[in-house]
Parts: C-alpha cells; structure tokens; sequence
C-alpha cells in the first residue's frame, strides 16, 4: 500500500512539473518601462537615466500579473552597471516584480547588441524556459536581438512586444500602451480579465509616479488600430469596454 501511494505521488509530482511550464519574461528597461528618452540630447539621456523615476503607465502592473503566473523576470539593459543600484530604485520604488535580477553592461562603451544577445543566451541556459517572452523598443537594437533569439529557439519566443517610441515598421509587434501586450496575453490565455482590468486601471490612472508618452515622439492621437483589433476579436464585454477605455485615455493625452 505504502508503495503505491509513493508511486502514485510520484506521478503526481511528474505530472505537475510537466503541465507548470518554466517562462522567461526578458525586458529591456529604459524607454520600455522608464521614460527615459534615449533619442535626446546626450546629457538629458544621461541626467534621465541616473535620475528620473517616471515609469511607462500599466507596466508595473503588467508585469505583476505575469510575474503572477510562475513566470521569472530578468531586466537586460544597455545602461553601465555603475548606476545598479539607481535602476534596482526604480524598479521597486515603481513596484516592477523581481527587481534584483537585472543585468547590465559592464561599460558604456560595450557593443549593446552583442551584450544583450549573449546576456538572453546565459539566462537561458540557465533557466531552461519552456516559453519566453521578451519586450523591448524601437530606439536601440532591442527588435534586431529579439529576432536573433526567436530564430536561435525556434518555438520557445511565444511574444516579442515592441515599444512604439518611433513608431518604426518592424517585423514584431509594436505596442504602445501596456494594454496592448496584456490584450494579447489574454487572448492567448496567460492573463485573465481581472488583469487586463488592473493593466487598464494602471495605464488610465498613471499610477506609480507614471507616465503616458515620451515628449516629442510617437503619440497616435486617433488612438491605436491594433487596440480595435483586440477589441473585435474579444467575447467579454468587460475587456471590450477595457480596450475602449484605453482608446479614450491615448486619444485624450495625445491631443
């Protein structure tokens, strides 16, 4: 009898590991989370990197509903590992999950892209992630290293979401408000209504010190056709007048 309930426990524990897929979210962090504006003037780059706090609105709280999910964080910078311990600041000051698992360059005068690509390639090695999500924008090299990743584990990148800072034509999706990624989380089945609702209300309301657009970039003033897309494609009235909601708020701040 003891035997059996050992087995049987055993399977059990088999089949748990196998259904809980491990999933890497990698993130880059200024100008995708922080509003940080690396296109600027030099100094103001510089000043905005080492002390300003402002966070793109709803990303705190995407990123705790897929931290939710069993899902390991790790934040992959181009910035120098001089200023660590301000970017660990805001991230927890702005409550984004796992805030210590952030890796940074050891230079500025580093190749960013090489960097990133051997960064992503140690963190899967050591997680070993069934499914991986990475999200970047379009002001550096964060679209050429994803594609880099995604063709080196073929069926393992299951999103790669681009910041819209630009708005520049990429082979990935752009995004421009953390609604965007948790609508399409949604419809794939990793997030649920409640927190496509506690994205929308973090985006809405600006919390965390957040903010909407970077000064003089990308701003789409008529709101955002892939929004529209979610929206006709959504069965839940309440995630439909979620994404309406969210179109109101670009429209409004754009303006």
């Amino acid at each position: 009898m003891k035997t059996k309930i050992l087995v049987l426990s055993f399977l059990m524990m088999t089949i748990g590991q196998i259904v809980q897929a491990k999933t890497l979210i990698v993130s880059d962090v200024d100008d995708t989370i922080k509003m940080t504006d690396v296109l600027g003037k030099k100094i103001k780059v510089v000043l905005h990197g080492v002390f300003k706090e402002e966070a793109f609105a709803g990303m705190s709280e995407l990123y705790q509903a897929m931290a939710k999910k069993d899902a390991t964080v790790y934040y992959v910078s181009g910035s120098p590992k001089i200023i660590r311990f301000r970017v660990i600041d805001f991230l927890e000051d702005n409550k984004f999950p796992q805030a210590k698992n952030l890796i940074l360059k050891n230079k500025t005068s580093d190749d960013t892209y090489k960097f990133k690509v051997a960064a992503i390639r140690e963190l899967i090695n050591k997680i070993h992630p069934d499914k991986m999500i990475l999200i970047g924008d379009d002001t550096e090299h964060d679209s050429e290293v994803y594609d880099t990743i995604s063709q080196e584990n073929p069926g393992v990148v299951e999103g790669i979401y681009i910041r819209a800072v630009q708005n520049k034509a990429l082979n990935n999706q752009n995004f421009f408000s953390a609604v965007e990624i948790a609508g399409s989380e949604l419809l794939k089945g990793s997030l649920n209504v409640s927190d496509l609702a506690s994205v929308t209300k973090g985006f809405v309301e600006q919390s965390h010190c957040s903010g909407i657009s970077i000064k003089n970039r990308y701003c789409p003033a008529d709101g955002r056709a892939f929004i529209e897309e979610l929206k006709q494609k959504s069965t839940d009235q309440k995630a439909i007048d979620l994404f309406e909601k969210t179109q109101a708020k670009i429209s409004s701040s754009c303006k």
